[in-house]
């Protein structure tokens, strides 16, 4: 089979790593390139452009962007801006969760502050692509260049139509759809079965497709209650091709089975996600805060009432005083500006994650915690990452403090509750087993 994904998010990159972890290394489509792709990924814009990375290549850092004479750029590890004399004129944009200060995009302003151009670029540095915006900042046309700044690919937002510079010859395509068909027709592989995951661009292609093929749709999104459109049509049998569809959240399955006929009902089939973890949880007293913010509330009172407990803080930049006071209790420990070496180590230490610092979530911290196998407790109001963070481990710092406090502390004196909480995280992202995701993948619609 084939993955035919729209873009890779953080949901198409969960599922492209369960198909992996099962067994099933397909060829993989991303129709809408970030610039960000893992490298055996393929997309239109990869096959067009063709473009050879050099070992020279690297990310392009974010003041390394091109700018006008006397333009200077500021930036701090959030973001950077770029200034004529003091004014804004364009805002650099970082790739989140990725190294410190690299670009993706930047996005240019004219004298009103409105963006009319945003330049994109790849994880090797290449400015790959420029959407442009009209005065009121809607966007209304990208193009694609190559690594010499050739232009090969041009989206018009407005007439949807795309134009096609390719081995010396222009092509015209009246939507997108089609110019993903002649793309795949291109690639000449083999189409008897694709995985999507969305009922946009992708499964437009399918239907289009004069081939006959049986496919399977992840459906990650939620219904609410509303059967879409397309789906409906994979259910009334209105297309070429036979299509099954995984369900990997619980809660959405039981929604779909509660709004479907029982006609429909035998299209559906509940699955989840596979999960490897960089390690398997110890139940050890120490417990992990990355924070670029001194506002860690009740951090003090939490300290204390769990001094079994060793709480080690981590910042990727100097500490305030204010947290550097925290030294003084024996079971805590600070590491200002730390290396991503030793945030590494710190996460094989540490086996409790405390999601409870105000400001921004950085390096990914709350995601690799999760990917660490550690148990992630934090504050209702400021949870960085939701998706791999259970409601029932989530409490409100107003007025549940004692009950965050009386779990660090009970977790510690019973096995068996610590895994309980971390069996409700596990739970909360649908984590199945290697045979079950596979018993729904392989499944036959009777």
């Amino acid at each position: 089979m084939i993955n035919l994904f729209d873009y890779f998010d953080a949901k198409t990159e969960l599922l492209y790593k369960s198909l992996q972890l099962a067994g099933h290394n397909n060829p993989t489509i991303v129709l809408h390139d970030d610039g960000f792709l893992p490298d055996e990924v393929m997309s239109p814009y990869r096959f067009f452009a063709h473009n050879l990375v050099s070992p020279q290549d690297k990310p392009r850092f974010f003041n390394e962007i091109e700018v006008p004479r006397f333009w200077e750029i500021e930036g701090n590890n959030d973001e950077a801006w770029i200034k004529e004399l003091g004014e804004k004129r364009g805002k650099i944009c970082y790739r989140p969760n990725d190294k410190p200060r690299i670009v993706q995009r930047v996005e240019w302003y004219d004298k009103d502050k409105v963006v009319r151009f945003v330049d994109h670029y790849t994880k090797t540095g290449i400015k790959y692509a420029q959407t442009v915006y009209d005065k009121k900042g809607k966007a209304i046309l990208k193009k694609y260049m190559d690594r010499n700044g050739k232009e090969i690919i041009y989206e018009n937002y407005v007439t949807r139509d795309v134009v096609l510079d390719w081995e010396g010859q222009t092509y015209f395509f009246d939507s997108e759809v089609a110019f993903i068909l002649f793309y795949i027709e291109q690639l000449n592989i083999e189409m008897d079965g694709f995985i999507i995951n969305s009922l946009a661009t992708s499964f437009g292609v399918l239907y289009n497709l004069e081939t006959k093929g049986e496919d399977v749709l992840f459906w990650q999104e939620q219904s609410n209650g509303v059967i879409p459109g397309n789906m409906k049509m994979i259910f009334n049998n209105e297309m070429r091709r036979k299509f099954k569809v995984n369900v990997p959240s619980r809660l959405e399955y039981q929604t779909l089975m509660n709004y479907t006929q029982d006609s429909e009902k035998k299209f559906i089939r509940p699955s989840g996600y596979l999960f490897k973890y960089d390690k398997k949880n110890q139940h050890s007293e120490n417990a992990l805060i990355m924070t670029n913010s001194d506002q860690i509330e009740h951090i003090e009172t939490i300290v204390m009432t769990s001094p079994n407990i060793t709480f080690h803080i981590a910042a990727v930049t100097e500490m305030s005083s204010k947290l550097m006071n925290l030294e003084q209790h024996p079971n805590v420990k600070l590491y200002p500006t730390i290396t991503n070496d030793k945030i590494q180590k710190l996460y094989k230490t540490c086996d409790v994650f405390l999601d409870i610092n105000e400001g921004k979530e950085i390096v990914g911290a709350v995601q690799k915690a999760f990917d660490n196998d550690m148990l992630i407790l934090g504050y209702k109001e400021i949870a960085h990452n939701r998706n791999v963070t259970s409601p029932t481990n989530l409490f409100s710092k107003v007025n549940e403090l004692p009950n965050l406090n009386e779990t660090l502390t009970y977790i510690f004196e019973s096995k068996e509750a610590f895994d309980q909480r971390l069996e409700s995280q596990k739970l909360n992202v649908n984590e199945v087993s290697k045979a079950q995701f596979n018993a729904a993948l392989n499944a036959v619609i009777e």
